[in-house]
């Protein structure tokens, strides 16, 4: 019995030995590998390296552990003949690691484990070569990715040095309450409400407006154009299959109640079901069914008819929308972008208004892109065809689901305050107001605006630096017209450090990924055949650069797109490697297995990418959904029984919470902005809360001082820090109460 005891006991006393030798260790050195990828799907071999990567970035936020660097991990592989992301044995392991100089050596690997995937990863002690740490983490999504990631580096850092460290951000991620009298709320937030005096430095202003759950009883009609482009390329991969039983789809879920209209379009346009109440479901599906491809592509053929017929049934209370699909180039017909866009504008003053859908590499994303920004609608890249009932379903619960239409934001500036820039929007200006036409908000959406300002030299103490209003037509309570407004203070200084104090790691969070998003477009779009080894090596960089910013903010949203920087890169490399033989025994013809054709079409998600985030999240493709038996290949060519009861499609999933400011600010708590509607409310103005004394140090001289710098106390590791909810900071002066009040009277 004894001596079955004294086992387990002898691998613990040498398992603490071989930490605590880690663990003393003043300069505790960790080498992490490239995982291994055993999924035998090879669009997943980017995460051999993005893992890692993510995995470093939260590692650094342990002072305790230095990070050998993966160039010098590289060095010592090609020194021994070894590919960093190959398969390598335990005894390999513990030879890199000493040759790194490592203590410790991560190694992992990727693996298919039922209907989910899998993170293994080993922490090997390389003086003795034992396994200090085995973890497995399941995943299925992106998020669950980042997940699974932070807690293996929340793990490791706790059995290394016995600390705990908490890898998620230090505000709470929380929506804000939509009141229950109000179908939208507006919140604001500055990137630096205390502005230092001199800096020259641009603000940037961030307008968020959330939207209520709108039952699905309270829906209000729909009046829809399907406007399909069935010219001759639309037969390639089966897309226009793919087009018909989404328009099938859209119809079978449409009541009674609804206007329905289809028009196709290549060299001619047909109006195959003029607009009409969508009662004879059946009848229009057989339509659907005998639509087929050839021809051109008059795009403003179809586009102009399809307005018209939605003009038939045109009324306020309801959603009057064109949906327009297309492959390729507006080739017959008004063919000018700068036309198109007017003629779109035009309609949207009508109370029309248009989303459009581009399929594959050939249609112009910017054409697309400007009649549905200019039309008030949305605007959809769709890469394969195997997406397209995907999007359609998107748009389509969206239009279930309205809770206001004719959306505006206006801001009203002070005198000297100018609009650089509205970041992903079309905006007007005159005379210090500049205005933003959203078009139409879905049930519990939301949408980001921001606005990129410019301030004098110097400012007051105190400054209402604008006023927000936000104008709706409300759904819910039938099509009232509803306006609230905010006003928007900031203070200013002459202390860098207190500037710092009270920058905004909400704002910045968010203009770190727009601008993470832009880089990112810039390089895809720099591509072609024969520099793409440059443009890998541009995206290197950038995803360190967005490592170094999802380490400040500690971002979920930035390590993904580390994730999605990864994932182009490998495309990238797939290119090269096919491109010299596809040159060399092709016949020149474009395919969509052309590396031509496949760097267009990361061109075009690039710029979707940045436009989904300028706006909002639109529907994603999980690429990590494992492929199912193509067994339903049939399915797209059977005609499907209609159901003339259908049930609603569920509104859009609420977005993921957004964190507020941190709450070691004195702010102004949460209330109702000013409405005017039938009733009238006043915001509570409360006094400008005085910055803190910072008392200098040689820490403060050596790096920025933020709300969350301060010391903590070490938490329990047993259990996790309750986080308390934070606000956005609201800075303004009793003395401004007048000034306040004035302004609003008179808009």
């Amino acid at each position: 019995m004894s001596a079955k005891r004294s086992l387990p006991l002898w691998i613990t006393l040498f398992f603490l030995f071989n930490v605590g030798s880690l663990v003393a260790d003043d300069n505790l050195r960790v080498a992490v590998m490239d995982f291994q990828n055993y999924t035998h799907r090879h669009e997943l071999v980017y995460l051999e390296k993005a893992i890692p990567e993510i995995l470093v970035t939260d590692l650094s936020l342990c002072d305790k552990i230095i990070l050998v660097e993966r160039a010098r991990l590289q060095e010592i592989l090609d020194e021994m003949q070894l590919a960093l992301s190959g398969v390598i044995d335990d005894d390999q392991v513990v030879e890199i690691g000493k040759m790194a100089g490592a203590n410790a050596i991560l190694v992992g690997s990727i693996v298919a484990g039922g209907d989910v995937y899998r993170l293994d990863a080993r922490l090997v002690d390389v003086a003795s070569g034992e396994v200090i740490l085995a973890e497995k983490k399941d995943w299925l999504s992106d998020d669950e990715i980042i997940r699974g990631v932070d807690e293996l580096a929340e793990q490791i850092i706790r059995n290394l040095t016995g600390e705990s460290i908490d890898i998620s951000p230090e505000f709470e991620y929380k929506p804000l309450s939509v009141y229950d009298d109000n179908v939208l709320t507006m919140e604001t937030a500055l990137d630096q409400p205390v502005w230092l005096n001199g800096s020259g430095d641009a603000v940037y202003l961030q307008v968020d407006i959330y939207s209520k759950e709108v039952p699905q009883r309270d829906r209000i009609p729909l009046n829809l154009a399907l406007v399909i482009d069935r010219s001759g390329s639309m037969a390639a991969e089966r897309k226009l299959d793919y087009v018909k039983n989404s328009a099938k789809f859209i119809v079978q879920n449409m009541s009674d109640d609804d206007i329905v209209s289809l028009v196709t379009y290549e060299s001619n346009v047909d109006v195959v079901v003029p607009a009409q109440p969508a009662k004879q479901r059946r009848k229009i599906i057989s339509l659907i069914d005998n639509i087929s491809s050839g021809g051109s592509t008059n795009l403003s053929g179809g586009m102009l008819e399809g307005y018209s017929q939605v003009r038939k049934y045109l009324k306020t209370g309801q959603v009057n929308r064109v949906l327009l699909l297309s492959d390729g180039l507006a080739n017959e017909g008004v063919t000018q972008p700068d036309k198109l866009m007017e003629i779109c504008y035009e309609k949207s003053r009508d109370g029309l208004s248009i989303s459009t859908f581009g399929v594959g590499a050939d249609f112009d994303e910017d054409l697309l892109q400007g009649l549905a920004d200019l039309g008030t609608g949305n605007y959809y890249y769709i890469h394969s065809p195997e997406e397209i009932p995907t999007i359609f379903a998107s748009e389509m619960s969206g239009l279930l689901a309205v809770a206001a239409q004719n959306v505006k934001v206006r801001l009203k500036t002070a005198q000297g305050v100018t609009v650089d820039d509205v970041i992903g929007y079309l905006s007007s200006t005159k005379d210090q107001q500049t205005e933003v036409a959203v078009g139409d908000i879905f049930s519990n959406d939301h949408y980001s605006i921001t606005f990129k300002l410019d301030l004098p030299k110097t400012i007051p103490d105190s400054l209402m630096l604008a006023r927000v209003f936000l104008n709706y037509d409300d759904v819910v309570h039938k099509g009232d017209r509803v306006q609230s407004n905010l006003a928007v203070y900031m203070k200013s200084t002459s202390s860098p450090e207190n500037r710092d104090y009270y920058r905004n790691p909400y704002v910045g969070e968010r203009l770190s990924l727009l601008n993470a998003s832009k880089q990112l477009e810039k390089v895809v779009s720099g591509a072609n055949e024969s520099n793409l080894s440059d443009v890998q090596q541009s995206l290197a960089k950038q995803a360190v650069a967005v490592a170094n910013s999802a380490r400040e903010f500690k971002s979920t949203d930035l390590k993904k797109k580390i994730l999605t920087i990864h994932r182009y890169s490998q495309q990238f490399a797939e290119v090269e490697k096919k491109a010299a033989a596809y040159n060399k025994y092709s016949t020149g013809s474009r395919s969509t297995t052309s590396p031509a054709y496949e760097i267009q079409s990361m061109k075009k998600a690039a710029k979707y990418d940045t436009y989904q985030m300028e706006k909002r999240d639109n529907i994603k493709i999980n690429i990590f959904q494992k492929p199912e038996e193509d067994t339903d290949r049939d399915s797209l060519n059977t005609r499907p029984e209609p159901d003339l009861n259908p049930v609603p499609i569920r509104p859009v999933p609420a977005p993921k919470p957004i964190p507020r400011h941190n709450n070691n600010l004195q702010m102004q708590e949460k209330s109702q902005p000013e409405t005017i509607n039938t009733r009238k409310s006043t915001p509570k103005i409360k006094p400008v809360p005085k910055p803190p004394k910072v008392k200098k140090s040689k820490s403060r001289e050596t790096k920025r001082v933020r709300p969350n710098s301060k010391k903590k106390k070490k938490p329990d590791t047993k259990t996790r820090k309750e986080k308390q909810p934070v606000k956005k900071p609201s800075i303004e002066s009793s003395n401004q109460k007048s000034l306040e009040n004035k302004d609003s009277k008179t808009d």
